[in-house]
């Protein structure tokens, strides 16, 4: 059965600061402004790992998904001093985040500095986003410039946006039963939506679970009994450019999610978050009567997208 799964979000933020070397106090900030996330960038996050270096440069053209590199490509760091990842699940909407820091050396970047980009390379066609630096007051770009003596810091934090509706659908059928289908997004305030980003997006190789009992609310998973799976086999397909989804692929064993009351719901957890699809036959209202006599394959569709 293939489920369609659900589009996380995703938007990031870039902060410059400017670092003394000999006092260690910081000389020149920027506020916090918007990235725009490149399609080339969106196409790497289902191919490989996405957020290990940062780049800035000379050039004050402004951004478009197109691009692929910066204009005026000055330097690259994969120097990270700083990794924090979170939750915000106080009030909506929630979103999970990962914040690094890059810095240069003093000397390495001493020129004006208008355009930045994170990425996966120290230079080239390897970012996700590109920026021009932004004064928050005037809403225009600006530059920073470090100094021989001064470190330059690069932060940017990348956000992951659960979905904030359910996906009703599509139908699956399984044995000749045709079975509604609820997904939502589950566990958001959970390390799992936090400590993966930057990470390929596809299957996470465990706890992939099945329930007896309803889908919870988005900050929770599913109800009822549980049961694993016993034999982990999950595999992503290979990715389809500019498609922007991964489809992953579940074996269930002979041994794996037999519960006496049947499958009402199951949770999946991917580097991308974690999913709870409900289970209805159609009329009946049954579960999946699953048994050690069956076994079943479930593909899971899971798109991302910039907000």
């Amino acid at each position: 059965m293939l489920n369609r799964g659900l589009t996380i979000g995703m938007k990031g933020f870039y902060k410059l600061q400017t670092r003394n070397k000999f006092s260690g106090k910081i000389t020149q900030s920027t506020d916090w402004f918007p990235n725009l996330l490149l399609d080339a960038g969106r196409n790497q996050m289902g191919i490989s790992n996405f957020m290990t270096h940062c780049q800035v440069g000379t050039d004050g053209t402004a951004p478009n998904a197109g691009q692929a590199g910066l204009i005026g490509y000055h330097a690259g760091s994969s120097n990270i001093v700083s990794d924090v990842t979170g939750n915000q699940v106080t009030v909506a909407p929630y979103y999970a985040y990962r914040r690094k820091v890059w810095r240069f050396n003093p000397g390495t970047v001493a020129a004006t500095l208008p355009e930045v980009g994170v990425g996966w390379g120290l230079s080239g066609s390897t970012l996700i986003s590109r920026a021009l630096i932004l004064d928050p007051v005037l809403q225009t770009s600006t530059t920073i410039t470090p100094l021989v003596d001064e470190f330059l810091e690069m932060l940017y934090e990348l956000r992951y946006y659960p979905p904030t509706t359910d996906v009703v659908g599509p139908q699956v059928t399984l044995n000749g039963i045709v079975y509604n289908t609820l997904t939502r997004a589950a566990e958001v305030n959970s390390q799992y939506w936090a400590d993966y980003i930057g990470s390929k997006i596809g299957v996470l190789g465990s706890q992939w679970m099945s329930y007896d009992g309803a889908i919870g609310t988005q900050l929770q998973n599913p109800s009822g009994l549980a049961h694993e799976l016993q034999t982990y086999a999950l595999t992503n397909a290979a990715y389809v450019g500019n498609s922007y989804e991964v489809i992953m692929s579940c074996p269930v064993s002979y041994a794996s999610w037999n519960l006496a009351a049947g499958i009402r719901s199951i949770r999946i957890r991917t580097t991308a978050g974690s999913f709870q699809t409900q289970f209805t036959a159609v009329g009946a209202g049954n579960t999946i009567p699953k048994t050690a006599s069956n076994q079943m394959m479930m593909k899971w569709k899971l798109a991302w997208a910039a907000l």
